[in-house]
């Protein structure tokens, strides 16, 4: 039964068809209700015994423009049945209604609900026509969205710290600070795939409706930018550089350390997600990356500068290691709806909104006491405390994550400033060093 409220606040009335000679048509019209159908009169030059009887596609439509360019406050109503003509007047009894408001499905996760659909559609097609159907984005961008190439400042900032307390302590060689980072870099791009290629076979990516810049993954696979065989080429090749890299420095700067450290590394990296141990979906995933991107590669940068471990390296590695992972505990928030579904059991999702908060608050506080405590215990130089001038970034964080928690896209603008404090600060802690050996 159509109702007078159908046909409220769309401006915009438009019936598809297909005409006598096999091609789709499209109207403008101005329907009414009549009786519990929409009824209309058509436009001049259209003759409405030839669309009698034929299946047909009303979409009511309203945008609102916005001065400064772009629209907002979009949606549309669809009706399909079948045409009649009574008293001169052409009428549609619907047999189906269809349609999307921006108000109750914001249009990013209205893209993501309709992805799967239009590629099995395009599927359709392909397996028809004998051509296979996918996104032409280029080799280097493909390869860029796949590995999420930004996130590399978790790596580059505390390759950074570790060479400048080496620095500190009299030790730096350009060339093995490249290796190292290079080394690391593959070590880390090899996560992101691997990451994604077991999140969308574990079902959490594919659940997630609701992805950012930030969280949900790359969808590289779910949008068919790569099929799961060539994820699985890709992470692999990326994992065999990186290994390779660090075997060439195990056997230049010393063997057992390095060994140890790359094997731990490659542990928490590959079994991040991957099964059977599958630390993030256990609750051990900010664990994971706080060893990870802590004291796995800021000691790791220092030992193969210096040839040695020391106690110093290790209070440098911690604020690195709490930072970044602040960065996985940020991004994990909107997507703990999805994880919980999927039953990946993160940090995020045991914990209440209220629990969430405190964790948050006091990782950061442990962040600057760890920076405090380096120059208090005589670990490292008074200049590291210049890191300490974030502390207002970090509390803008917060606060931005108090006012838009779990809503994905407002919460946007907080995980990227997250992303930018921690590089900030660790490139801080590492000026810290440099500017104590220099003084």
């Amino acid at each position: 039964m159509i109702r007078r409220e159908d046909l409220k606040n769309f401006e915009q009335a438009a019936l598809a068809f297909i005409d006598e000679d096999g091609y789709p048509s499209t109207i403008p019209v101005t329907p009414f209700e009549r009786d519990g159908t929409f009824a209309f009169r058509l436009p001049r030059g259209v003759e409405g015994r030839k669309i009698e009887g034929k299946r047909v596609n009303l979409l009511l439509n309203h945008i609102t423009p916005i001065p400064s360019g772009g629209y907002t406050d979009r949606r549309y109503v669809g009706f399909k049945g079948s045409a009649t003509i009574r008293e001169e007047l052409l009428e549609l009894k619907a047999e189906r209604k269809y349609g999307w408001d921006e108000k109750v499905t914001p249009f990013p996760e209205y893209v993501e609900v309709s992805t799967p659909r239009a590629k099995s559609y395009l599927e359709d097609i392909g397996k028809k026509l004998g051509y296979t159907f996918k996104p032409g984005i280029g080799l280097f961008w493909t390869v860029f969205r796949a590995v999420r190439m930004p996130f590399l400042v978790a790596t580059a900032t505390p390759v950074t710290v570790g060479a400048a307390a080496a620095f500190y302590q009299g030790f730096f060689d350009p060339l093995l600070f490249a290796l190292t980072l290079l080394g690391l870099s593959f070590i880390h791009l090899a996560l992101n795939v691997a990451n994604d290629y077991f999140d969308t076979l574990l079902g959490a990516d594919v659940l997630n409706k609701r992805p950012t810049p930030f969280s949900g993954g790359s969808r590289a696979i779910i949008y068919g930018i790569l099929n799961p065989q060539e994820a699985r080429i890709l992470y692999s090749s990326l994992f065999a550089a990186g290994v390779s890299i660090g075997a060439f420095l195990a056997m230049t700067r010393g063997v057992l350390e390095i060994v140890s450290l790359t094997a731990l590394g490659f542990f928490l990296s590959y079994y991040y997600t991957a099964p059977p141990i599958k630390l993030a979906y256990r609750g051990l995933g900010e664990l994971a990356v706080f060893l990870g991107f802590g004291p796995v590669i800021v000691m790791g940068t220092y030992f193969v500068q210096a040839q040695s471990l020391s106690l110093s390296a290790l209070m440098a590695s911690i604020p690195m290691g709490i930072l970044v992972m602040q960065i996985l505990y940020v991004n994990e928030i909107p997507d703990a709806p999805y994880d919980r579904q999927a039953g990946k059991m993160t940090l995020l999702t045991r914990l209440s909104r209220k629990q969430a908060l405190v964790f948050l608050a006091t990782s950061m506080t442990a962040t600057y006491l760890s920076i405090a405590l380096i120059p208090l215990l005589r670990l490292g130089p008074p200049t590291v405390l210049a890191a300490l001038a974030t502390i207002p970034l970090s509390y803008k964080v917060f606060r931005g994550v108090v006012q838009s928690f779990g809503e994905p896209y407002s919460m946007i603008g907080t995980m990227s400033l997250n992303v930018k404090n921690t590089t900030l600060t660790g490139l801080l802690i590492a000026a810290g060093y440099v500017a104590g050996a220099l003084v």
